[in-house]
């Protein structure tokens, strides 16, 4: 398969992150986009970060080692504006605002949940969010959903969202209240990067959009993005 290459330069590659794709390889043995990526450039590539394989939107690989160790730094310092546009089961009642929670993984189940500050191992998780557009689907209340993250913990967006009381559509982990028969793909993406590369005097923005179900139902307002 061709991959939609969205940005490239003498250090760095963005591309579109098909969903249900993994990044990298894992103990899966499905194509994963670094090989793939790599095959199709005819070079070695590096990961700069990840995205959870049921999300889709733009990755950034870097092409030397040299970019990889850089761009790595950058993207963990938070000196590039990472937003999502997620598709959310239900309303929130505030339409912006900010998020601060306390995060813990576990290991053993890999799910992460909201907990104290105070509990060990907890991390603070902060996102900022701006409701875009409401509709409704068979009786079902549906609002899409920019994201831009300040922190970039485990399953950051999901359990946040999940836990405020509207959960990412199709989230197989944590929407609860969704029925998950024949829903489709999880509605989470990566949808804008905005950032400067040190060997840039301009900065950059990059760009890519979803179209499938359920994000078809805001087409309209897609469309003005």
């Amino acid at each position: 398969m061709d991959l939609r290459i969205l940005f490239e330069n003498g250090d760095m590659v963005a591309v579109e992150k098909p969903q249900g794709m993994p990044a990298q390889p894992d103990r899966t043995g499905d194509a994963d986009l670094l090989s793939l990526l790599s095959a199709q450039m005819k070079q070695e590539l590096g990961l700069v970060h990840r995205l959870d394989r049921p999300v889709g939107g733009i990755m950034v690989f870097a092409k030397t080692k040299q970019a990889e160790a850089a761009l790595s730094k950058m993207m963990q310092a938070g000196g590039w504006r990472k937003s999502y546009l997620t598709v959310l089961w239900g309303t929130l009642e505030e339409k912006s605002g900010t998020w601060t929670d306390y995060l813990f993984k576990n290991a053993r189940t890999n799910l992460s949940e909201v907990v104290s500050a105070s509990r060990k191992g907890a991390k603070k998780a902060i996102l900022h969010y701006q409701v875009l557009a409401e509709t409704m689907w068979n009786e079902q209340p549906l609002s899409l959903v920019e994201i831009t993250l300040e922190t970039g913990r485990h399953h950051q967006i999901r359990v946040q969202t999940s836990h405020h009381g509207a959960p990412i559509w199709g989230d197989r982990k944590y929407n609860t209240l969704q029925p998950m028969r024949g829903v489709g793909n999880m509605a989470l993406w990566s949808w804008k990067l905005e950032g400067k590369w040190e060997k840039q005097k301009e900065g950059f923005s990059i760009r890519s959009l979803p179209s499938d179900m359920p994000f078809s139902l805001f087409s309209e307002k897609l469309g003005e993005l």
